[in-house]
């Protein structure tokens, strides 16, 4: 009986990038037949709650979690057996009597690389994973036709804001390509003072409070998905999704998807200050007339 195993130890961070360190471990552990254990998803987020932030960032009951024993006794075998931190995702040779840890938000700049191949594998077991009580939660919520995502929180403190223009803009355009005003939903960990302009315009409105994973999957479901720049929670909702994806100019992470379906539906980068970048965009749009 083999004794290898795949052990993920969750950095203190937020959903988005727990999800980063999830996949891998999880395409890892299928490629190899190996059990997959992790610590917590379940932690107290201090900063959010010092910082007064909207959204505190706890996970508990989000998803199916392993027992304490089966934590326990992995945690005791990572003493013992041999250690392979953060390895490549592919077919390993020799997986007996090791235990392949993956602690780490992303060993490479290119975040969804090591698994994006496997997008659909890593589609079902996010769906999987999912407690019993958010798998019928998620069931009771319309999707989104245009999703917004506008990240603060702790952006506010040193990362990059994208401006609230951003937004109005794609909505203008994605309406006018559409033609029809269709209807607009925000997720944001914003106050509603700090959007007030977006919240102000026609057929726009505040999602609901609810889980974040909830949020995540719901504006993969849209048809149109606009993200906030260098957001792995925007990230996560464009790599599960096959909407149009419209990213700020500048964002750090190029192509999010597999190719292919890129080579289909348009993802990109946007200066709406630049009419060849627009023009790529409205070209983009004509799957939304077919």
């Amino acid at each position: 009986m083999k004794r290898g195993k795949v052990y993920v130890q969750f950095p203190r961070t937020g959903l988005g990038n727990m999800l980063l360190v999830w996949s891998r471990a999880f395409v890892f552990s299928r490629l190899n037949g190996l059990p997959l254990v992790t610590t917590s998803w379940g932690r107290i987020q201090w900063g959010a709650w010092l910082r007064w932030e909207r959204k505190k960032r706890a996970y508990w009951g989000y998803f199916r979690e392993d027992g304490w024993w089966r934590r326990w006794s992995t945690a005791f075998e990572k003493k013992r057996l041999a250690v392979v931190t953060e390895p490549e995702v592919k077919p390993w040779p020799g997986t007996d009597e090791t235990i392949f840890l993956f602690d780490q938000v992303s060993p490479e700049k290119d975040l969804f690389g090591p698994f994006r191949a496997h997008r659909d594998m890593v589609k079902e077991g996010i769906l999987d994973l999912l407690s019993p009580r958010m798998r019928a939660a998620l069931d009771t919520y319309a999707p989104p036709v245009i999703a917004i995502h506008i990240r603060r929180g702790d952006f506010k403190y040193g990362n990059p804001l994208t401006p609230t223009l951003f937004f109005i803009e794609a909505i203008r355009l994605t309406r006018e390509a559409a033609g029809e005003q269709w209807p607009v939903t925000v997720f944001t960990d914003a106050a509603p003072g700090e959007i007030g302009d977006v919240l102000a315009l026609p057929g726009v409105r505040l999602a609901e409070d609810k889980p974040d994973i909830l949020d995540i999957l719901l504006m993969s479901r849209s048809r149109v998905l606009v993200l906030s720049r260098s957001s792995t929670f925007s990230y996560w909702g464009a790599f599960l999704s096959d909407a149009i994806i419209i990213k700020p100019e500048g964002d750090w992470q190029d192509d999010l998807r597999p190719m292919e379906i890129n080579h289909r539906i348009f993802e990109g980068k946007v200066d709406f200050d630049d009419p060849a970048s627009v023009r790529r965009l409205e070209e983009g749009f004509k799957v939304l007339r077919n």
